[in-house]
């Protein structure tokens, strides 16, 4: 049997995670995007695109961060901002972040665009990154969405937007 060199391993985890519907960081583990994430974050694109700005890169980073913050509000059932955020998040320029709940990610992106504060993240021009989580529990839908900047954006790997 042929070796295989790392690089074309890592390639080959990759496509294994896109065509699962996952994502993969750079040292090739994937991320699970559920239903619901992804369309939290095709509904925070589509909130750009209609006004004019830029879509945003699904990263399995923040990702990572925004499912672990959505799973401890519903387990505390509490509504609370992730501490320590930008000691979780590497290589940011400039982190924000909204955390909600409602009875369907609809009404949680609904609430989000009516209040200022959530509006201007979402639709912060210089945002490239998002990572999502959602965590449905007692009949609410848990959310945090996580947005960045990068001081050094040539050095990650990213995956595509929902």
């Amino acid at each position: 049997m042929p070796r295989l060199h790392r690089s074309v391993f890592v390639v080959a985890i990759l496509s294994l995670c896109i065509v699962a519907g996952s994502s993969a960081s750079a040292d090739g583990s994937c991320y699970w995007y559920s239903k619901k994430d992804r369309l939290l974050a095709k509904k925070t694109n589509a909130a750009r695109a209609n006004a004019g700005v830029r879509k945003l890169s699904l990263d399995p980073q923040l990702s990572r961060v925004a499912r672990r913050q959505a799973r401890a509000m519903a387990r505390k059932w509490a509504l609370y901002h992730t501490p320590s955020l930008g000691s979780l998040v590497t290589r940011w320029r400039t982190l924000g972040e909204n955390v909600g709940y409602a009875g369907s990610v609809k009404r949680v992106h609904r609430a989000f665009m009516r209040s200022s504060s959530h509006r201007a993240n979402i639709l912060k021009s210089s945002y490239r990154h998002v990572g999502v989580g959602v965590k449905k529990k007692g009949g609410r839908v848990w959310t945090s969405v996580v947005f960045e900047s990068r001081r050094d954006p040539g050095t990650t790997l990213t995956m595509p937007s929902c």
